[in-house]
């Protein structure tokens, strides 16, 4: 019983964040009230309480969720077994679909990240530090066997990074090209930027 409460939970809050993270990036942060949210589901604000203690415990959970996952993702992948280029390219690959899939939450964080509370801009600033630690990581085994051949490490990651993370900002549902097509040409444009054939 406790698991079907936890997963309704869950269920609520992701709903919540959802219509919060479409209302930041409509209207601002300073410019969204807790009854813009509600009624954006159909709720009262309590019911939005019972979920969030503030809108600012929104915000932080709204610019947490592509970090945190981005953070998580290159750690699973990096201590994964297989050949540091595969890994890479499922890395790429994986990262570009979670940018795509959350890219209204990548934007409400680039744009108000300036209104998060210190502790929160602390998490994503750990977040951050995991990510490029386990990509880091993951550059210099390629490069050790040989499958890599890249200059600084800090740049490469940094263009890298800014390949796939950027893709917010121009990708629309609409184009051309479906998100697992683009996923699939930005891993091959990855691994070609560290000299290793797709």
């Amino acid at each position: 019983m406790s698991d079907i409460r936890g997963e309704m939970q869950e269920f609520r809050r992701g709903k919540i964040l959802d219509a919060a993270s479409v209302l930041f990036y409509e209207k601002g942060y300073n410019g969204t009230t807790i009854d813009d949210i509600a009624a954006r589901i159909g709720v009262t604000k309590p019911f939005i309480y019972n979920c969030f203690a503030s809108k600012a415990e929104l915000l932080t959970d709204v610019c947490n969720r592509t970090t945190a996952f981005a953070a998580d993702l290159a750690q699973k992948v990096q201590a994964s077994p297989g050949e540091p280029r595969d890994k890479l390219h499922r890395f790429a690959r994986e990262l570009t679909l979670r940018i795509i899939e959350g890219r209204i939450y990548l934007a409400v964080l680039f744009r108000e990240e300036k209104h998060l509370p210190k502790e929160s801009l602390a998490a994503l600033k750990r977040d951050r530090k995991r990510f490029n630690a386990a990509l880091s990581s993951l550059l210099e085994d390629g490069r050790k066997a040989g499958e890599f051949s890249f200059g600084n490490t800090e740049i490469t990651l940094q263009a890298i990074t800014g390949m796939t993370t950027w893709i917010f900002s121009w990708y629309q549902p609409s184009s051309s090209i479906s998100a697992e097509q683009l996923a699939a040409q930005m891993a091959d444009l990855v691994l070609q930027s560290v000299s290793a054939p797709p």
